[in-house]
């Protein structure tokens, strides 16, 4: 049988196997949401609304995310819903998560999100990658999009800051989702501001 040896080509260190046959290595593991961010890669990204005064209790369609890149799905690892104090509402406030939204006032009036598309967004400082797609916010009586709910969030909380651990939720070029608000039951005035935490998996980054 053959050997096959393991060599840097720069230094001529060999890799070492044990009487096990198992290969010695040091390794460093990180998320691939961190292992984005990192320089030469700088594929991480925030998305946020900014401040968005909802004036009733009706439910309105408050972020729209459409990814269009050719070179990657766009994944969100965490959603960040920051309510603020809420004029004369009072009880639960609720938060739908749509999948692939195609209509609604959010989408035909492209208000640009605060914090999205810009180099502003890129979580690598250093960087000067964008990313590809829409991003808008809604406002006071603009219509909730269409699509299906996937996450419903339902809080009495109806202030503070929700943060919504999803693990991976993956937009392919094409897709989209969305984010319906109905504040609680009498609200007169609420400042919210909705933000999404991404990255865009390209061949460098690797696979969610």
């Amino acid at each position: 049988m053959s050997e096959v040896v393991i060599k840097n080509a720069g230094t001529g260190d060999i890799a070492k196997v044990n009487p096990q046959g198992y290969l010695k290595v040091t390794a460093v593991t990180e998320p691939l949401q961190d292992h984005a961010c990192d320089t030469g890669i700088a594929q991480k990204y925030n998305i946020n609304t900014g401040d968005i005064t909802l004036t009733n209790a009706t439910k309105t369609s408050v972020m729209y995310i459409k990814n269009t890149s050719t070179t990657g799905d766009l994944v969100i690892t965490a959603l960040i819903y920051n309510l603020g104090n809420s004029t004369g509402g009072s009880g639960d406030c609720k938060i739908d998560v749509i999948r692939n939204p195609t209509t609604g006032h959010i989408i035909t009036n492209a208000n640009n999100v605060l914090v999205g598309a810009g180099i502003e967004a890129n979580q690598n400082f250093g960087s000067a990658n964008i990313l590809s797609g829409s991003f808008f916010k809604g406002a006071s009586g603009e219509t909730a999009t269409n699509g299906s709910v996937t996450i419903s969030t339902r809080s009495a909380s109806n202030t503070g800051r929700i943060f919504v651990s999803l693990g991976s939720v993956t937009i392919p070029a094409g897709s989209a989702l969305g984010i319906d608000y109905t504040p609680p039951t009498g609200n007169t005035s609420q400042i919210v501001q909705f933000a999404a935490a991404c990255y865009l998996a390209t061949e460098d980054v690797g696979e969610p």
